[in-house]
């Protein structure tokens, strides 16, 4: 069952963010004195644009805010595509999307991944403008491999509770599912 939860996932993640809703969800921004593509996105990223008062000293500080922001947007939309595709669940399927939902390394990934399409430093207004970007294909393949290893290593933690059943060994009730995956969710994959 997990795995045909973890399938969907998937699908329904590429066709969102490949869908107009997104960009009508998000929309697009005005702001006085901003250069024309702030606020915009293109179709085959996910983007945000920030801003701050000042000049080029704020120009690493304006980086690093919109970093910050696109991990939130990545992060707003996953969370979107389970809420709004997913109901229903068993115990075991809303606590794996719980662990999809919660990614430790999502930042890095969004860190390594962000390109800084647009920069504008306007020391006339004093405001400097970034738009940063993250390939969709790259967030999609990223989550592909992260369901894929989520799930294989779910299997073989089952698969080793089962053999220890089997030789006698004290194992976890099934109603404790949300034990197991804490206890993937602290191993290393």
């Amino acid at each position: 069952m997990v795995l045909a939860i973890a399938t969907a996932l998937v699908k329904t993640l590429s066709s969102y963010l490949f869908s107009a809703y997104l960009k009508s969800h998000y929309g697009s921004v005005e702001v006085d004195g901003a250069p024309s593509w702030y606020g915009s996105e293109p179709d085959d990223a996910i983007c945000v644009s920030t801003y701050r008062n000042g000049g080029i000293e704020e120009l690493e500080l304006t980086k690093e805010d919109s970093k910050i922001k696109l991990r939130k947007k990545v992060n707003h939309i996953i969370e979107l595509v389970i809420y709004k595709n997913f109901k229903n669940l068993t115990p075991d399927e809303e606590e794996f999307l719980n662990k999809i939902s919660k990614d430790k390394k999502l930042p890095l990934f969004v860190d390594s991944n962000t390109k800084f399409q647009n920069i504008k430093v306007d020391e006339d207004e004093k405001k400097v403008f970034v738009r940063s970007c993250l390939d969709k294909k790259a967030l999609i393949e990223y989550e592909k491999n992260r369901v894929k290893e989520l799930t294989k290593n779910l299997t073989y933690y089952k698969s080793d509770k089962a053999f220890d059943e089997l030789n006698g060994k004290e194992t976890l009730d099934s109603g404790h599912a949300a034990k197991e995956f804490d206890e993937l969710e602290n191993s290393d994959f």
